[in-house]
């Protein structure tokens, strides 16, 4: 809650004349929870076809407990011409007290939101299968670069000595909507930065 009385409008707190029907005041910090009807389709769906894309970063980011798979947004180019890459969580969103290099070589700044988690590499030809090398180092991925949450990926066996999994059809094509939403969403964001640029100048 705000006063605006002259005093806390003049950032006089000591002075507010509400005191007296307040008592002092103290500094609450309000945090930002979870839509209720995003964690309410997560209770419903559990580990089923996954959560989608929101408009709030970082929102699904925080629906990602150890064990759950996600997907992240590609960055372009890449060794494997990837749009998403899929990991299974390792650490939960978490704020970095330091700079990070995790080992991929990928820089993470002081007070970054971020989420670590295994790597899984799509295999051959088919859009949905994907293996696990166990060799795979943890990686340490952006908040907003989650694009999907909890949804399933079916062991298949082995390929070539690491372990095979299956996504579901719709499950990717749902990963690649999201994808899609996200990547129309940053190019507004930088047509708008354009033309307020263009607007200063």
């Amino acid at each position: 809650m705000c006063c605006f009385c002259p005093s806390c409008i003049d950032e006089d707190w000591e002075n507010c004349s509400n005191l007296e029907y307040t008592g002092p005041w103290t500094l609450h910090n309000v945090h930002p929870r979870k839509p209720a009807d995003v964690v309410d389709y997560v209770d419903a769906i559990g580990h089923g076809q996954g959560i989608p894309d929101q408009s709030d970063e970082g929102t699904i980011a925080d629906l990602v407990e150890v064990g759950d798979f996600f997907a992240v947004e590609a960055e372009w180019p890449n060794d494997y011409s990837a749009e998403f890459w899929i990991l299974q969580c390792t650490k939960p969103l978490h704020v970095l007290a330091d700079t990070t290099i995790d080992a991929y070589g990928e820089t993470h700044d002081e007070g970054s939101s971020v989420l670590e988690g295994m790597w899984f590499q799509q295999f051959g030809k088919s859009p949905t299968c994907f293996v696990q090398y166990p060799s795979t180092p943890v990686s340490v991925v952006a908040a907003g670069q989650v694009i999907h949450v909890r949804f399933a990926l079916q062991s298949t066996g082995v390929l070539k000595g690491s372990p095979s999994f299956k996504l579901s059809k719709d499950t990717l094509e749902a990963i690649l909507d999201s994808l899609q939403r996200k990547v129309l969403q940053t190019s507004r964001s930088r047509l708008f930065l354009k033309l307020l640029n263009v607007s200063i100048n």
